[in-house]
């Protein structure tokens, strides 16, 4: 997936509007439109900013997962959306899955 539509997946996620994370990032409403269409990029210092302010790696906004983890494209994918959660729903996720691994145990 592209940076663009990476972006405005986890702003929609997050219920963040174009508007108020160009205010956060001191950029304007139309700037997040055009990286979200993919007619602009941000420079390295904006890719920091939109990182740090949705607390994701730089890895997850523009959809890159290193080919050396030798991982399937479920987990990267899993490990996409994980990332863009926040705390409480990250340990939801958590608990899910211990629950899941619990269940299979027991048959």
């Amino acid at each position: 997936m592209s940076f663009g539509k990476n972006l405005e997946r986890i702003r929609k996620d997050r219920k963040v509007s174009q508007a108020a994370l160009g205010i956060e990032l001191g950029l304007t409403q139309q700037m997040i439109s055009s990286y979200e269409k993919g007619t602009s990029s941000p420079n390295v210092e904006i890719l920091i900013k939109i990182a740090d302010y949705f607390n994701v790696s730089i890895d997850t906004l523009v959809g890159y997962v290193p080919k050396k983890l030798n991982i399937t494209s479920a987990e990267a994918r899993f490990l996409r959306y994980f990332e863009t959660l926040n705390e409480l729903d990250r340990e939801k996720c958590i608990m899910i899955a211990q629950t899941l691994i619990q269940d299979r145990e027991l048959k």
